[in-house]
């Protein structure tokens, strides 16, 4: 790894893609070869750019914002992706701060294609997907959240470049909805053709595509892409299933999971700011399936980000 001015690197945005209606990934070249570092699925960097954004006092705030977002790309391609989503309305102001702290929105409007940013890569060593890097876990059951997929995406291109055709994925994908606008037919899921089009394409991948809140799923058109309603753990009619062993097929796989604190253990803070606790997917996996802890790990976006400056 190539050593940089306080462990930052600069990057240059070479692409823009558009996701869904609220969320983009963008493609990013190292400035110079300097500026290139190495690193493993499921790593993350922290994205540090100047932003203006609006006060209550009604002038602009101009300052470094700082967020953590996971790699979404192979470690062996030469272009670096990040998928970056819309977290809160453009405009909002924090009524504690005075400020608006929102990210995307900004981001989105300010910062083009040719400009550039500084990263900082997280360099623990121990992310939720370090046995997977390492080799140590081959069997793989990814749990993801509507914001979660970024990591399996660069899992995914990392097995297709490696040509790892002695790994097993199964992408457990949990979405409210599959569209934004039932008429427009607005797709709001995140890599959803993508993911399609890599589960027609390697056969040691299938994704499970689970809608909480759609009554109508699409039919199946593949044997490796699934899709379903209502929440991992409870069948058809609301009964309590074994989904890992239903649809992967073995409880010994590793299970890493990302997504909200409400995904992963249940935990949801309500609006009038008390703390709601249901169960979560490690419940689910230890309870139903009987998975040893040892092959459940998790990643939590909010216990990542980095505070705005």
């Amino acid at each position: 790894m190539s050593l940089a001015r306080d462990n930052e690197y600069e990057w240059k945005i070479v692409k823009k893609s558009l996701e869904t209606p609220d969320t983009y990934t963008y493609s990013f070249s190292p400035a110079t070869s300097s500026q290139r570092f190495s690193f493993t699925v499921g790593q993350s960097v922290v994205l540090s750019v100047m932003l203006r954004r609006p006060t209550k006092s009604g002038q602009d705030d101009v300052s470094l914002v700082q967020r953590a977002y996971s790699i979404a790309s192979s470690p062996y391609r030469d272009i670096i992706d990040l998928t970056i989503k819309d977290e809160k309305p453009y405009g909002y102001i924090n009524p504690v701060s005075g400020k608006a702290d929102g990210f995307a929105a900004y981001f989105f409007e300010q910062i083009k294609i040719g400009d550039k940013v500084r990263v900082r890569p997280n360099i623990n060593r121990h992310h939720f997907l370090w046995k997977i890097a390492d080799g140590i876990e081959r069997d793989i059951a990814y749990w993801s959240g509507a914001n979660g997929a970024e990591s399996a995406r660069s899992l995914l291109q990392f097995m297709e470049d490696t040509k790892k055709e002695d790994m097993r994925l199964t992408l457990f994908y949990s979405n409210p909805h599959l569209y934004q606008d039932n008429e427009a037919k607005f797709v709001n899921v995140i890599y959803y053709d993508w993911l399609i089009q890599m589960a027609k394409k390697m056969e040691n991948f299938q994704v499970i595509f689970n809608f909480t809140k759609d009554q109508e799923i699409q039919p199946t058109d593949h044997t490796r892409v699934t899709y379903r309603k209502g929440r991992f753990f409870l069948d058809e009619k609301g009964k309590e299933e074994k989904t890992l062993s239903r649809y992967h097929g073995n409880s010994e796989a590793f299970n890493p999971i990302c997504g909200s604190s409400g995904f992963i253990n249940g935990t949801v803070r309500l609006p009038d700011g008390r703390i709601e606790r249901k169960i979560g997917i490690m419940q689910n996996l230890t309870n139903i399936e009987g998975v040893k802890p040892e092959k459940i790990d998790k990643e939590q976006y909010y216990l990542d980000l980095a505070s705005t400056k």
